[in-house]
């Protein structure tokens, strides 16, 4: 299905031309920039006139701060800012030292250039590799491990992955395929090794601008009660939906929207509106892969943080067809985005990384940001972990931040200082947390051991779970804290009553579980496995 997309980078609702940016979310560097593009145009512009921004902080190389226009004269390495500066339609590359007694002016960045580039980009199939040709190669949305079905029969199987092969079977259009390897990216086509039938064969997914298989539409959810402890021993699958995605996913304030992480060679967001009548996704496109993502409380929009560190805002426009404008474009972190979290208002966002873009004076190396996005500003920098943070949570009501790291440690937070509050050190890595609005209950999650859930009156009021499995890799507490689902690598989902501190009940499914969580209106459990499955658990109208 098509998606309509367009592009607003960091929309900025600003009729002053103040050159001043600390309260924007850049650095005071990006004032040396406007002031030279002010000189070249020879009239004031100010961060008000600009349509658009983005900046990044690099390590250069040398004093030439990585233009390629400009001479190197040495100088060894400059820790510096790149800007992109959209005026009147035109995108100026400007390169400032830390100190900005360097200003470095690159030229403009061809619109025209970057509209092929995106193009191509767009076309391309990451899971081709960089030896395919006759391409482009059409996005995948399907991968090994999934049944999937015929968009229009019959489909030729074929004894090698090339249109010219020999044709073993024609496939009629009621039958299921099951995908046992692949693909092969050949004459223009995405290939795949398929079983229907007792024959193995190649399937082409794409080609020639046509999806030829897809995966198979699960119908719409039936009617479902609101989950309570004693209603949980009745938890059944409701429904299953699989794609190439990620087992990352997340839930719209109303549960209308359910969005899943792209996986390579997909390389997007998977909207599921679950108003419709049957669980048929909308895909948004994404040039990068995905390493994180969230919805924003209150709002119909979700942030994106990918593999290269860019964190991207997506409103979602409701109608016959979806359609998806990006508010936000941010380089937040080196490498890939770990941890994202939104405040219960939806005014805030923290996000994690290898390391912090900024210009505040602190350690950068596993820091979180805290945006503050109305005025689209860093508010505080969370700086002392020495281990990728995995977890984070804002605390409702309370002006606080729980992050869990690598390093063995969680530590809490003043959300508007970036001050450390509290660290605790647990001797593991920390790879899941959550935090409840009124028990202020911390629920802590060890790969290596099992599972603490810390009472209403502090540290010292401690509980250990004994699972039903090692490799705990997600968690999630229900909107009113008395029940926490936990999700282990070895396919089981345990739910918890977190009073009584018992387990109410346990399902197991075929893959892995990375990512678990209750829908906000309380009718459902979704499960999310390293197959390519997304599982949604509930209890059908009437029981119980």
């Amino acid at each position: 299905m098509k998606i309509v997309v367009t592009r607003f980078v960091i929309l900025l609702m600003l009729t002053c031309a103040s050159a001043l940016t600390l309260g924007q979310g850049a650095p005071t560097q990006m004032d040396a920039a406007l002031l030279d593009l002010s000189a070249r145009l020879g009239y004031r512009v100010g961060i008000g006139n600009l349509s658009n921004w983005r900046w990044e902080q690099v390590n250069f190389a040398d004093n030439s701060l990585g233009c390629p226009t400009v001479a190197s004269s040495g100088g060894g390495a400059i820790l510096g800012y790149q800007f992109q500066l959209t005026h009147n339609a035109i995108t100026h590359d400007y390169r400032v030292s830390h100190d900005s007694a360097l200003v470095v002016y690159c030229g403009t960045i061809d619109p025209a250039a970057a509209a092929v580039a995106e193009s191509v980009s767009e076309s391309v199939n990451r899971l081709c590799g960089e030896g395919a040709v006759d391409g482009p190669y059409m996005r995948s949305r399907i991968n090994v491990g999934m049944d999937v079905e015929i968009v229009a029969g019959p489909l030729n199987m074929r004894g090698q992955p090339s249109p010219d092969a020999q044709v073993l079977l024609q496939i009629p259009s009621e039958w299921t395929l099951s995908i046992t390897g692949g693909p092969e990216c050949v004459g223009g086509y995405v290939w795949w090794l398929a079983l229907v039938n007792g024959q193995t064969g190649y399937v082409a997914e794409s080609g020639a601008g046509n999806y030829l298989v897809k995966p198979a539409t699960p119908p719409g959810l039936p009617g479902r009660e609101v989950l309570n402890r004693s209603l949980i021993p009745y938890l059944l699958e409701f429904g299953r939906v699989s794609g190439n995605f990620q087992p990352l996913h997340d839930w719209s304030s109303d549960s209308r929207f359910l969005i899943v992480a792209g996986a390579a060679g997909s390389d997007g967001v998977w909207v599921y509106d679950l108003h419709q009548p049957t669980l048929a996704p909308q895909i948004l496109e994404l040039d990068e892969g995905i390493a994180a993502l969230a919805f924003r409380p209150s709002h119909d929009q979700f942030v994106v943080g990918s593999e290269s560190g860019l964190l991207q805002l997506w409103q979602i426009h409701d109608g016959a067809l979806l359609t998806f404008s990006e508010r936000l474009h941010l380089n937040a972190h080196a490498g890939p985005v770990s941890a994202l979290a939104f405040s219960p208002d939806g005014d805030r966002l923290v996000s994690a990384g290898r390391e912090a873009y900024t210009h505040a004076e602190v350690d950068r190396d596993f820091a979180a940001i805290v945006w503050e996005l109305p005025m689209v500003a860093q508010q505080a920098i969370l700086s002392g972990h020495t281990g990728l943070i995995n977890a984070i949570v804002f605390r409702s009501f309370i002006d606080q931040i729980i992050t869990g790291a690598d390093d063995g440690t969680e530590r809490l937070w003043d959300a508007s200082r970036g001050a450390s509050l509290l660290n605790r050190d647990f001797g593991a890595p920390i790879s899941a947390l959550d935090d409840h609005r009124y028990l202020s209950v911390v629920a802590l999650a060890r790969p290596s051991d099992n599972l603490l859930v810390m009472g209403p009156d502090g540290p010292d009021d401690l509980t250990s779970y004994d699972l039903p499995t090692a490799g705990v890799t997600s968690l999630d507490l229900s909107a009113d804290g008395s029940m926490l689902v936990v999700g282990a690598a070895e396919g089981v989902i345990s739910i918890w009553d977190t009073e009584a501190h018992e387990l109410i009940a346990t399902r197991e499914t075929d893959g892995g579980i990375y990512d678990v969580s209750f829908s906000p209106d309380g009718t459902m459990i979704a499960a999310s496995t390293d197959r390519h499955a997304l599982i949604l658990y509930g209890v059908p109208l009437g029981s119980g």
